[in-house]
C-alpha cells in the first residue's frame, strides 16, 4: 500500500487530515494546533494515544485554560507552559500559543512513497511562526515530524517547548528511558514533597514505600505524579504494553530537547488515567524560572530552530534498550 493523505472527513465538526500507510493511520486536527488525535496501529487496531473520556475535542478560544478543555491526543506546547507575562504587560496563554489555534495546512506529498502535510501556526503574543510537517512513508511503522520555530519579531524571545503525547496506558505498561536522576514537581504532593531529587526510576514516597516509576500503577491508586528528568543520556523513550507486546516510542534530538518530563494521572487528578512522557527544552513549568536558570530556548530576531523527531510503533518485545534516530527499536 502506498502512503496517502485523506481530507474528506471530519470528527465532531472538526476537519480531519488523515495520513495512512499499510501499518499506521494518523488523524490530525488542524483547528486545534494540528493536534494528532489518533495514531492507529492497523494490524492490531490499537490507538497508541489516549482520549479524555469526559472532554471531546472542540474549537477553542485563544487563552482557554488547557486542563479544563484537554481532550487528549498529542499536542505541542510552545512557547510556554503556565501563563507568563512578557514585554509590554502581554501574557502568553496557558500551555502556549499553538494548541488552541487553527493551523494553516498544505499537502506536501501523497500517493507515492510517502505522504507529508505541513501545518503552520503564527503566534499572537510572540511574533513567531511554528511549522510542523508530518511525514509517513510507505511500508514503515514510523512517523517523522519535522519542526521549525522562527522568531519573526524585532526583539529576542525565550521559550519553553514541550512535545506532549498522552499515551494509552494500563497496569501492563512499562516505561524505558535513559534518565539518571529525577526531581519531583510540587504537583506530586500526594506522594512526596516537591523538589525531591532521586535516582531514576525509584522514588521513596512520603510513607516509606519504594515506587518503581517504570511501571504504571492501577487506576485509583492516587499515585499521580509530575517529575523532571534533567539531561537524559540519549534522545529516546519507549512505553510498552508488556501483555500485548506492543509499544510506542519517540527518538528525538538531545541537543534541542535535553530533558524529559513525566506526568502521570492514576485517578486522583480529575479522575483521569493516563501518562505523558514529554520531551522538553526546560525544567520548569514557569518560563520566568527557566529563563533565570538557562533551561529554555532563545531566538534572536529572524532566527529559527529546527528539529526532527521519529515516533514508532513496535511489536514483539516487552522492554526496549534504545531507539535509534532512524526509528530502529533495539529490544532488550
Amino acid at each position: 500500500m502506498v502512503a496517502r493523505v485523506n481530507t474528506d472527513w471530519s470528527y465532531r465538526g472538526l476537519q480531519v487530515v488523515q495520513l495512512e500507510n499499510e501499518h499506521l493511520c494518523l488523524d490530525v486536527l488542524p483547528q486545534l494546533g494540528a493536534k494528532v488525535w489518533n495514531i492507529i496501529h492497523k494490524p492490531s487496531n490499537r490507538n497508541m494515544l489516549w482520549h479524555n473520556p469526559h472532554v471531546a475535542p472542540q474549537v477553542q478560544q485563544f487563552g482557554a485554560h488547557f486542563d479544563d478543555v484537554w481532550s487528549g491526543g498529542w499536542d505541542e506546547l510552545v512557547p510556554n507552559d503556565v501563563p507568563t507575562e512578557v514585554l509590554f504587560g502581554d501574557v502568553l496563554p496557558d500551555h502556549g500559543e499553538v494548541w488552541s489555534q487553527p493551523a494553516v495546512w498544505e499537502i506536501v506529498e501523497t500517493g507515492a512513497d510517502s505522504a507529508a502535510v505541513r501545518f503552520v501556526n503564527y503566534g499572537r503574543v510572540y511574533s513567531t511562526r511554528f511549522e510542523k510537517t508530518i511525514v509517513l512513508r510507505a511500508d514503515e511503522s514510523i512517523c517523522r515530524v519535522q519542526y521549525r520555530y522562527t522568531n519573526l519579531g524585532v526583539t529576542p524571545i525565550d521559550f519553553l517547548w514541550n512535545i506532549h503525547p498522552a499515551l494509552s496506558s494500563s497496569p501492563s505498561t512499562y516505561l524505558d528511558l535513559p534518565a539518571k536522576r529525577a526531581i519531583t514537581d510540587k504537583w506530586s504532593s500526594l506522594l512526596c514533597d516537591g523538589g525531591t531529587e532521586f535516582e531514576w526510576p525509584y522514588l521513596m514516597a512520603r510513607k516509606g514505600q519504594k515506587i518503581d516509576l517504570r511501571m504504571m500503577p492501577p487506576n485509583g491508586t492516587l499515585a499521580d505524579i509530575h517529575i523532571y528528568m534533567p539531561d537524559v543520556k540519549q534522545g529516546w523513550y519507549a512505553a510498552t504494553d508488556t501483555a500485548a507486546r506492543i509499544g510506542f516510542g519517540i527518538a528525538f534530538p538531545h541537543d534541542v530537547f535535553p530533558n524529559l518530563w513525566l506526568f502521570r494521572a492514576t485517578g486522583g487528578w480529575r479522575g483521569l488515567y493516563t501518562q505523558i512522557v514529554e520531551i522538553s527544552n526546560g525544567l520548569s513549568t514557569r518560563l520566568e524560572i527557566a529563563r533565570e536558570t538557562g533551561d529554555c530556548g532563545h531566538l534572536e530576531p529572524g532566527e529559527s530552530i529546527q528539529a526532527e523527531i521519529v515516533a514508532v510503533v513496535y511489536t514483539g518485545c516487552t522492554s526496549v534498550k534504545g531507539i535509534e534516530p532512524d526509528g530502529h527499536v533495539i529490544a532488550d
